[in-house]
């Protein structure tokens, strides 16, 4: 209802009127068309500041992937769908269109877009995160079927930093956190690490350059406590800067205009799918949607609803969401649609395995084996 009410503004035909004055008889019915037709073309040409967000499109991972050659590879019959939303800016008929129509959720810019971003430096974001999600998948998959996947990288890149907390002020987007107290960290989970083997009121030293030039630089830096979890915190989003992997052979995945990160389970299953013999999902369509980390985790995306409808509408009977998503499916498919939800990469297999899935292949999951 919030969302809604942001959209009232009081129209020209409810303005206090102008003193009285003598008019033709057709003069006031004629000004009433003249003010409809023109709130009509506006509504048609003015963009207003909210993003729809309606079904996508459902696609084939499998004829998204190319595996170099030295690698066996077993195209599958069935089929593990990666599930889109459409996205974009509403003109104010559109806006109205959209809020009428229970499939599409109409919602303001700043949802979606994150402040002081251009429309084109959100699609590079976009791009980032899909690279970002493909690597990330392959390692996954990878490792999941045995292989030993080497990380390498040059330091804790600073994504964002957290306004109010230890960071503020003495980091910055762009700065690589390269050691920490005098620990190397050359990936970001090595900040983590590094930051929490101390106790927040603790002060560390971090060693400091920058992604876009060759200056380095030191900052002393007074930890606080985490807001959930009390431990040691500095305040930043971190990710690894010019992460590489040692990969046995080259897997790649052309997602053409699609951006983000949440097809990362669909890939890392269509990788393991088409490098096994077998049908992992028992020679059945099923979609799917979710993050993946390199800790086999899925993470949350945006959009189920949307998404849910996708797959209804594609008639696919089958819909792996993460964990904590699934009602939001189920409201909009209702039982036409089994939602199965899932926390991680395992999980996954293991529904697929129940829906009739062939797993012989896969050997016990890391966690057993290590």
């Amino acid at each position: 209802m919030n969302t809604i009410e942001r959209m009232v503004v009081r129209s020209p035909l409810v303005w206090e009127p102008l003193p009285a004055r003598r008019r033709h008889p057709w003069a006031a019915g004629g000004a009433l068309v003249t003010v409809v037709l023109i709130a009509v073309i506006a509504s048609f040409l003015v963009t207003v500041p909210y993003y729809a967000i309606g079904p996508g499109s459902a696609r084939s991972v499998a004829d998204l992937i190319e595996v170099s050659e030295g690698a066996d590879q077993y195209p599958p019959d069935g089929a593990v769908l990666l599930t889109t939303v459409s996205l974009g800016e509403t003109r104010a008929i559109e806006a109205l269109a959209g809020w009428l129509d229970p499939d599409i959720a109409v919602v303001p810019r700043e949802t979606i877009v994150p402040p002081d971003t251009s429309g084109d430096e959100f699609r590079e974001l976009n791009r980032l995160l899909m690279e970002d999600s493909q690597m990330t998948a392959v390692v996954v998959a990878l490792r999941r079927l045995g292989h030993e996947i080497i990380e390498r990288g040059d330091g804790g890149l600073v994504a964002n930093v957290v306004p109010g907390f230890p960071a503020d002020g003495k980091l910055e987007p762009g700065d690589v956190i390269t050691s920490v107290a005098g620990n190397p960290t050359p990936l970001s989970q090595d900040v983590v690490a590094a930051i929490q083997a101390h106790a927040p009121g603790e002060t560390v030293k971090l060693e400091v350059s920058r992604l876009d030039d060759d200056s380095t630089r030191t900052a002393d830096v007074r930890l606080a406590a985490h807001p959930d979890t009390g431990g040691a915190f500095l305040g930043i989003e971190v990710r690894t800067a010019n992460r590489d992997f040692d990969v046995p052979f080259e897997v790649k995945i052309d997602a053409g205009a699609i951006g983000g990160p949440s097809a990362g389970l669909a890939f890392a299953l269509g990788v393991i799918d088409l490098l096994t013999p077998g049908e992992l999902t028992g020679g059945r369509t099923v979609a799917v949607t979710g993050t993946i980390e390199l800790d086999n985790s899925v993470g949350a995306v945006g959009a189920v609803p949307q998404k849910a409808a996708t797959v209804r509408d594609a008639g696919i009977d089958v819909f792996l969401v993460p964990a904590g998503e699934e009602d939001a499916a189920r409201e909009r498919v209702g039982g036409a649609v089994q939602i199965v939800p899932v926390r991680t990469l395992e999980d996954a297999l293991i529904a697929l395995g129940k829906l009739g899935g062939d797993l012989s292949a896969l050997g016990p999951p890391i966690e057993a084996a290590s």
